[in-house]
């Protein structure tokens, strides 16, 4: 969308990203100087690189962000990704930091929305990532499955876990189950309520709750499960 209100073609958007992506080695002028070697204009570039500017990576960028970018972009996109920032926030407790940034670019095609990197200040290269993706399970099964994937660095997260003082996992496994479209104030709760588990060497999933709800709790009865927290949205 960025670059659509810059007036870049539609066409090149993945080349631009490709450049953006490398501003943390050759910079913003470096950026300035590969976009106009492929002969796009002055003002092209500046339209683009005057939005970068105007993001310092806080959520609230998003929402500045969307009414500029109105005219180019889906209602809505804006305010979800900055309801998904809010909610990470949450989960965390605030002791993750969390920043936008506009330059993340993701190698793989098949990713349709949001798309995130995990960083490490004791390693210089990211431990995982991953995005949304809504294409390609139904390729395989032929039923569209909107989903999100991800990929980490296992020895990397090993070595952090090692080194810092990670709580002794204990081996009951507890389940809480969403009611579907919860509202967010309930799912605020229910992710604090995962975390505080976790951090206490609890093994939490969290999930939805499906229709048949009997059958899903038989299920993950079977797979050790032995206690279910259930959160519903209010009358």
């Amino acid at each position: 969308a960025m670059q659509r209100y810059a007036g870049f073609p539609e066409g090149d958007f993945e080349q631009i990203s490709i450049i953006l992506d490398k501003e943390d080695k050759i910079g913003r002028d470096g950026v300035k100087g590969e976009l106009a070697g492929l002969g796009y204009s002055e003002e092209q570039i500046s339209r683009y690189t005057e939005l970068l500017d105007q993001v310092s990576g806080k959520k609230e960028d998003l929402l500045s962000l969307g009414e500029k970018l109105k005219d180019v972009l889906e209602e809505g996109i804006c305010q979800n990704l900055y309801k998904i920032m809010d909610l990470v926030e949450i989960s965390g407790k605030g002791k993750i930091p969390l920043r936008f940034d506009p330059s993340l670019v993701r190698g793989m095609g098949y990713y349709t929305g949001p798309i995130f990197e995990v960083r490490s200040t004791l390693f210089s290269g990211s431990i995982g990532g991953g995005g949304r993706y809504d294409k390609m399970v139904g390729k395989f099964t032929g039923i569209d499955t909107p989903a999100v994937g991800f990929s980490i660095g296992f020895e990397r997260i090993i070595t952090i876990l090692m080194e810092g003082e990670a709580s002794e996992v204990r081996a009951e496994k507890k389940a809480i189950l969403l009611e579907k479209d919860l509202e967010e104030e309930e799912l605020k709760k229910a992710l604090l309520d995962a975390m505080e588990r976790r951090a206490k060497g609890e093994v939490v999933l969290l999930s939805q709750m499906n229709k048949n709800k009997k059958f899903q709790k038989e299920q993950l009865s079977k797979e050790g499960y032995s206690e279910f927290i259930e959160y519903f949205s209010k009358a």
